[in-house]
C-alpha cells in the first residue's frame, strides 16, 4: 500500500504564526500514525486565479 501525505496549506499571513503551531501539532500526530505532512504557506501576496497562459497544460 501507499503511503499518504498530506498537504497542510498555511494561508495566514504570518509564516510562523498560530495556523502554522497547530499545523505542526497536526503533523506530529500524523507522523505518529506513519502519514507524511507538509505545511505549504501561501504566503502573504494576494493569490491570482487562472490568466489562461496554458503553462499547467503538459
Amino acid at each position: 500500500m501507499e503511503s499518504l501525505k498530506v498537504l497542510l496549506v498555511n494561508g495566514s499571513p504570518h509564516k510562523e504564526g498560530c495556523v502554522y503551531t497547530a499545523f505542526s501539532e497536526i503533523a506530529v500526530t500524523l507522523k505518529e500514525e506513519d502519514i507524511q505532512s507538509e505545511i505549504f504557506w501561501v504566503g502573504n501576496q494576494p493569490v491570482a486565479g487562472c490568466i489562461g497562459c496554458g503553462a499547467c497544460i503538459g
